[in-house]
């Protein structure tokens, strides 16, 4: 959604001028799920892990809100 608001701006994609704090949030926090989930090799995680202990975190926890 973030990719569509900077592509077509806010009015366009949610039909008001602007964002509610909430969702900029939960957008953000979505955002960061991806960019770690693409940065985590394939092959080694545990590595990745060590090295991204923070990431790691985010996606544990997103895993778990997700099962």
């Amino acid at each position: 959604m973030l990719q569509k608001i900077d592509r077509f701006g806010v009015m366009a994609v949610m039909g008001r001028p602007v964002l509610f704090f909430g969702e900029l949030n939960r957008m953000i926090y979505a955002e960061n799920v991806v960019a770690a989930y693409r940065s985590r090799p394939r092959d080694n995680w545990a590595e990745w892990t060590d090295k991204n202990p923070v990431l790691a975190r985010l996606l544990a926890e997103a895993e778990k809100l997700c099962q």
